[in-house]
């Protein structure tokens, strides 16, 4: 593309300032106006024209063409940055691997659940989750929390088209082999909502509550965030640990699991029966 200035930037944020350029040539529309063309969260513009992430091939489609902008100019020019970014990658020697892990405990649920949000957005290709709770989400006040659910489903929707993968387990409390009414009523909720989100996955597992149970976020082989449930339905204490060493345990109990676990549209329609 013309005037675009190799080199004189890191990729991902001379991708960005090109299409802040293009963002002046369309007449500088506002982010919210930007955000309803595109199709995605007005946070997802900003973060995207700000450069703290290359955006998805797919959802560079939908801001190109909602700036009016040639896509096919712009298809090579986020391939270049995308095989630059691959390159880099490979020719930078990792760092020596050590057993030592780093944790971080968080003091109340929203700022769990704000931590977990900020790593959802830098995922790269895999989010692997569990959702073991007596009562379904929505029940919690902080809106902390409902803006983290948020932003998974908004990860799976800009990353359809990158082979991206979200899938989660989701444990609901049986008594005689029948869920809660108010849970059957989420979960008939959730998947209608997913129902075209083709990059994300849900199981079930049907559970006892009187076993008690962790959650856990599974973030590419990067880091692993841990809750634990308290006795009142706003109580949660949580921490995360970075190392794909650590993570690689919960990896391998999730995927075991996950092979033999209903898919959510059947265990959905076993209790509509």
């Amino acid at each position: 593309m013309e005037g675009y200035p190799r080199g004189a930037l890191p990729p991902v944020q001379r991708f960005a300032a090109a299409l802040r350029r293009l963002r002046i040539t369309a007449g500088d529309p506002q982010l919210k106006t930007i955000a309803a063309r595109a199709q995605c969260s007005q946070a997802t513009v900003s973060e995207t024209l700000n450069g703290h992430r290359l955006p998805s091939e797919t959802l560079t489609r939908r801001l190109v063409t909602a700036l009016g902008g040639d896509w096919e100019r712009w298809k090579e020019l986020w391939r270049d940055v995308r095989t630059e970014l691959d390159d880099l990658k490979h020719n930078t020697p990792e760092p020596p691997r050590t057993l030592q892990a780093e944790m971080v405990c968080y003091p109340n649920p929203p700022a769990f659940y704000r931590a977990a949000a900020d790593r959802v957005r830098a995922a790269r290709s895999e989010i692997r989750l569990t959702y073991v709770r007596l009562h379904p989400p929505g029940q919690w006040v902080a809106s902390e929390v409902a803006a983290y659910y948020e932003t998974v489903l908004q990860w799976a929707r800009e990353h359809a088209g990158d082979s991206a993968s979200v899938r989660r387990i989701i444990g609901v409390p049986e008594r005689d082999g029948m869920p809660p009414p108010a849970y059957l009523a989420w979960l008939r909720e959730h998947q209608s909502e997913v129902r075209d989100v083709y990059s994300y996955e849900a199981r079930v597992m049907s559970w006892n509550s009187s076993c008690a149970w962790h959650n856990t976020a599974l973030i590419d082989d990067s880091v692993t965030f841990l809750s634990f449930s308290g006795a009142g339905r706003q109580q949660l204490t949580g921490f995360s640990v970075e190392g794909p060493t650590f993570l690689a345990h919960f990896a391998s109990t999730f995927d075991r699991a996950w092979g033999a676990l209903q898919t959510l549209d059947e265990y959905v329609a076993r209790q509509s029966r």
